[in-house]
């Protein structure tokens, strides 16, 4: 398994690091927006929407909010991951295979853990 040096991995490691400082404030801020509009009414001193389609609406802005929050945790978790792998020195190095990945994929997906032969592969269930 060939390295990558540590010139190579700079300006990854700086496009991770500013992709999890994005991603911790957007998922803040987007567990914040989940919790306070739970049980707001909107205008009026009731806490129950007066009208069973503002009802339908909120439901609906708190699950897709909750499930963008998921989506973007998911990716904090794998950029996590890929700042781990610069610290191994393992950075570039497919997890299934242990072949390189190319720096077009990590430019694409720096976080990525898999060369593109081994992601179609998982995703597709043959490992």
């Amino acid at each position: 398994m060939a390295k990558m040096k540590k010139a190579e991995v700079k300006p990854f490691k700086e496009l991770l690091l500013n992709l999890r400082a994005r991603l911790r404030g957007d998922v803040s801020t987007l567990a914040n927006s989940a919790l306070s509009s739970g049980g707001s009414g909107g205008s009026g001193s009731s806490s129950v929407p007066s009208h069973m389609a503002d009802m339908g609406s909120d439901t609906f802005e708190q699950d897709n909010t909750i499930l963008l929050m998921n989506s973007e945790g998911e990716t904090l978790t794998a950029v996590e991951g890929a700042l781990e792998r610069i610290e191994e020195g393992v950075y570039g190095s497919c997890l299934e295979c242990s072949g390189k990945i190319p720096k077009t994929r990590l430019k694409a997906i720096p976080y990525t853990p898999h060369c593109v032969k081994c992601a179609s592969e998982l995703e597709d269930g043959n490992y």
